[in-house]
């Protein structure tokens, strides 16, 4: 129930007037067949160079709050060059607090993005912690182009692979909004356990 209070909080904050030029808001709502999911990231440009995000998910049963995921990250992100970043970050996921230090390469193009990072993560041990995200949209007619994008992270620690996700969106983008059906796969343990969810996405670029 508190995830589910917080997620409504963050969402309503969508109504706030922002300085488009320095802060940027992009939530992103899934209803799927096992449990909804409420992800938003929030950029805040101090200049070309510097710049803090807030990254935030939860995802929240329907009826039971057994498997119930939540992740908050804050992250100051320096840019060394137009495509290379370096990022220090803390926050808070299943089970606990975690900091993380890693590189970013990002490439932005009209009709797609691709972004890769690699670093550490100190959770109750140090992991190697690698990222990579794709968004594709190729236009169809006017105000109208498809949309898909792929986020995929991974840790390897001394014991294997520890946690693993992957979210798939496919639909269209109409002017700031996106919506079309959604893909998340989680992964605890080496694989031994498991969560899918399946269902409907809807995205703004505030």
């Amino acid at each position: 129930m508190k995830a589910k209070f917080i997620a409504i909080t963050a969402l309503a904050s969508a109504s706030i007037s922002f300085n488009a030029q320095k802060l940027n808001y992009t939530p992103d709502l899934v209803a799927g067949h096992r449990y909804y999911t409420y992800m938003h990231n929030v950029n805040y440009y101090f200049n070309d160079r510097l710049k803090v995000n807030n990254l935030t998910l939860f995802d929240t049963e329907y009826t039971q709050d057994k498997e119930n995921i939540f992740f908050i990250r804050n992250t100051v992100a320096y840019n060394i060059t137009q495509k290379i970043s370096v990022n220090a970050a803390l926050g808070i996921k299943n089970p606990g607090a975690f900091f993380s230090a890693y590189f970013q390469y990002r490439i932005v193009k009209p009709v797609y993005s691709l972004s890769y990072s690699i670093g550490t993560t100190y959770q109750k041990g140090f992991s190697l912690e690698q990222s990579i995200s794709f968004e594709y949209m190729p236009h169809l007619k006017e105000n109208l182009q498809g949309y898909f994008s792929v986020l995929a992270i991974g840790n390897l620690d001394g014991s294997g692979y520890p946690r693993g996700l992957q979210f798939i969106r496919l639909g269209v983008k109409q002017d700031k909004m996106m919506y079309g059906i959604a893909s998340n796969f989680d992964q605890f343990n080496n694989g031994k356990k498991t969560l899918e969810n399946i269902g409907a996405f809807v995205k703004y670029n505030f």
